[in-house]
């Protein structure tokens, strides 16, 4: 039976999630196949070093009733949640899995009308999955308590298994410091705890580079803020330069490919001591730990880092990808055989 990887996204890392939960199914020796939106950015290179990439318009209605018969073959797995592909997911009579990477935590922020729907097309979709998928336990009883749903747990993949050559292009990008700590994704987002790096740059010795919207422009003096989406040529030159990628989340349960793509870079991470981490970072090996929310423990593990006396190893980087791997191609049999 068919597995079919499902990305409706234009823009956004949920494409590499997706490209490499789909090499590991392969490796597995699972008949899976790739499904990505015609619009989606990086189109033209997936399709090279992809050639049996399957594209559509999720908004055309003729191509999505095509696709719905396509997919109705075998088993469905989504990747993301989106207006785009909601219609289609419900549509659908065949097996189907959900990979759930938000939260329904927003103890630091006022739920607005965007998370209101996000909310709601969560719900939806995770009732009507014959199998909701989270990437830590935090979220799968987060979707227990709130639905009454049991989920399982598959961590991000890392991005060993997609296709050499997806990440070799490189944009130089322009920064004024020769040396520089980096955070990225969606900065508009309180729970990702961008403020908490901003107090712990305040007066300090390092430089700070902020890659991702926000609300408003949040450069300093010893902090630049690219308030825009960046190209991921750009974005990847950006983390390769980078002192170390720093993540400093408020929210547990949150889980992106920022720590992923840091590592499949060679790149030591800074985070919270929380589960979204304490699996991935081996002290001083990987990366270091701070204790959560606390702006002056992170400004005292980063001046650690600055001055070279913090410590890390590139080899414990790429080993504990292999072992992210291997994880992942456990978890993802253990899906495949239940669903399949």
């Amino acid at each position: 039976m068919e597995l079919f990887f499902v990305y409706a996204g234009r823009k956004g890392s949920n494409l590499e999630c997706a490209l490499s939960l789909y090499g590991i199914a392969k490796s597995l020796g699972a008949d899976a196949k790739l499904i990505l939106s015609k619009d989606n950015d990086r189109a033209y290179k997936v399709s090279k070093l992809y050639p049996e990439a399957e594209f559509y318009d999720f908004m055309s209605i003729p191509e999505l009733f095509r696709l719905k018969k396509r997919l109705e073959s075998g088993v469905s797995f989504f990747t993301m949640v989106s207006p785009k592909m909601f219609p289609l997911f419900l549509s659908l009579k065949s097996k189907k899995i959900f990979y759930f990477h938000a939260t329904y935590d927003y103890s630091f922020s006022t739920k607005g009308i965007n998370d209101r729907t996000n909310d709601f097309m969560h719900d939806r979709i995770i009732s009507n999955s014959t199998l909701t998928v989270a990437t830590q336990w935090p979220l799968a009883w987060q979707i227990r308590s709130r639905l009454g749903i049991e989920a399982e747990v598959l961590q991000h993949p890392p991005y060993s298994a997609i296709r050499k050559g997806f990440f070799s292009e490189d944009e130089p990008a322009k920064v004024p410091f020769k040396r520089f700590f980096l955070d990225f994704g969606g900065l508009d987002r309180f729970s990702k705890g961008t403020d908490v790096l901003l107090n712990a740059a305040k007066g300090a010795k390092f430089s700070t580079v902020l890659a991702g919207k926000a609300n408003k422009n949040l450069s300093s003096k010893n902090v630049l803020h690219l308030d825009r989406w960046v190209d991921d040529g750009e974005l990847h030159n950006l983390i390769k330069r980078s002192e170390a990628v720093v993540l400093p989340y408020l929210v547990s349960s949150q889980f992106s490919g920022c720590l992923a793509l840091a590592f499949h870079f060679g790149i030591p991470v800074v985070a919270p001591f929380s589960s979204a981490f304490e699996g991935w970072i081996d002290e001083g090996k990987t990366g270091w730990f701070f204790s959560s929310g606390d702006f002056k423990d992170l400004r005292r593990v980063l001046d650690g880092v600055w001055s070279g006396k913090a410590k890390y190893s590139k080899a414990a980087i790429a080993k504990k990808e292999k072992q992210m791997e291997l994880r992942t191609r456990e978890g993802l049999k253990e899906i495949i055989d239940k669903v399949m």
